[in-house]
């Protein structure tokens, strides 16, 4: 039987815990200049990954990532029992791309903006997923580009596929309107209040 890691090995872990949060956190300071690609002060931190997650079911196939960032997802994602080959993140920042693939290097990790990569002629036009994780701060972008991204991500999910995108507005990051007229619906799945900032999940689906 494994025995439980002494205490000194408890310490050297948190210790290695911390030195990669801090370095996650010089790096993204780094990025914040391209609101494009960065959308909060910090890296979400891992109450959001958890909650964000939640949702997925490991069992109903491959899964999708968009706007991978430092990877906090994506670990998660893992964590909760996605097999890594079955996972494909989606990143533009060429900065963030190349830590993700150091430290992932099972994971799928494919370079560009998502509505690029998952359009017609992108390198992931051909694919299926059951469904996907969003770290895209889309209140950032205007809103034709908001729709874009999300008509670009249910044309390559399952026909009961969802996307779990966060936001720290007060509200789902497309209106009603908008998302019905997508055939979508934004549905709540949480609030975290121990992120920087606080952040909400939403579950968004087809309506039919």
């Amino acid at each position: 039987m494994d025995s439980e890691p002494s205490v000194v090995e408890r310490i050297r872990r948190s210790r290695r815990r911390i030195q990669s949060e801090s370095e996650d956190a010089l790096r993204f300071l780094g990025r914040l200049r391209n609101a494009r690609m960065v959308g909060a002060v910090a890296p979400s931190g891992p109450a959001l990954a958890r909650r964000i997650v939640s949702g997925i079911d490991p069992a109903r196939g491959a899964v999708l990532e968009v706007g991978a960032g430092t990877g906090v997802f994506t670990a998660a994602l893992i964590a909760r029992g996605v097999p890594a080959e079955a996972l494909t993140a989606v990143e533009a920042d060429p900065v963030f791309a190349a830590l993700l693939r150091a430290r992932f290097p099972n994971v799928e990790i494919v370079e560009g903006r998502a509505e690029d990569v998952l359009g017609d002629g992108g390198p992931l036009a051909d694919r299926r997923y059951a469904d996907a994780v969003s770290g895209l701060p889309l209140l950032n972008f205007p809103p034709a580009l908001r729709r874009r991204i999300l008509e670009a991500i249910f044309a390559r999910l399952a026909e009961d596929g969802a996307l779990y995108q966060f936001t720290y507005g007060p509200r789902a990051p497309l209106g009603r309107g908008s998302l019905a007229a997508l055939g979508l619906i934004a549905e709540p799945a949480g609030r975290v209040w121990r992120n920087l900032p606080p952040a909400s999940v939403y579950r968004i689906r087809r309506t039919t």
